[in-house]
């Protein structure tokens, strides 16, 4: 194995039936994974859920991890799936239901009220609209650049660990991680920044 995985340890024990190993991984990996989430669905109240169904799928399904590749690695492939089939789920039942003129607005509104919520009161203006706006683009990026991004980038994956995830090569992550940087960088030039 060229890598070392610092969950193993953890992972071995609760495969050994020690439940306490659950929470020390849970400890260590929940905030991240919940951004991860987070920055897929833009639903906090989803996000937390998804978050926490990674880690029960990963508590049932521990008997079925390989160290082939970091335990790390193999939760957020969990997330990225839960997400995928969360927004599969979103997009029928936004398709089926009757389209109000004023409920776009709405959910809009509620989307700025939470972004304004979680910047803290020191960031200028400016600063809290290049935020908005460059979530708004990571947002809009087409799936296949948008997780790459979004793990390397944000998360700090490697592009080995990041391929492993989504079942490509490093180089193809490169490839895609730069694609999604090159749109960034047009919509935000776009939108003025």
């Amino acid at each position: 194995m060229a890598f070392e995985d610092p969950d193993l340890a953890l992972v071995r024990a609760l495969q050994a039936g020690e439940d306490r190993a659950l929470e020390a991984l849970m400890d260590r990996h929940k905030e991240a994974l919940f951004r991860f989430v987070l920055r897929h669905i833009s639903n906090e109240a989803d996000a937390i859920e998804l978050t926490q169904e990674a880690f029960v799928r990963a508590y049932f399904n521990i008997g079925k991890f390989q160290p082939r590749a970091k335990f790390a690695t193999w939760l957020y492939l969990i997330a990225l799936n839960l997400c995928r089939d969360h927004s599969r789920s979103q997009f029928h039942r936004y398709s089926s239901r009757t389209i109000s003129t004023d409920n776009p607005a709405e959910e809009k509104d509620a989307q700025r009220q939470l972004l304004s919520n979680q910047q803290g009161p020191d960031k200028t203006t400016e600063e809290r609209e290049r935020l908005r706006a460059l979530n708004k683009a990571i947002s809009e990026l087409p799936e296949e650049l948008k997780t790459p991004l979004i793990l390397t980038a944000l998360e700090g994956f490697s592009h080995a660990d990041t391929g492993q995830v989504l079942g490509i090569s490093p180089k193809a992550v490169e490839t895609k991680v730069y694609r999604a940087r090159q749109l960034l960088l047009e919509r935000m030039s776009r939108m003025g920044f």
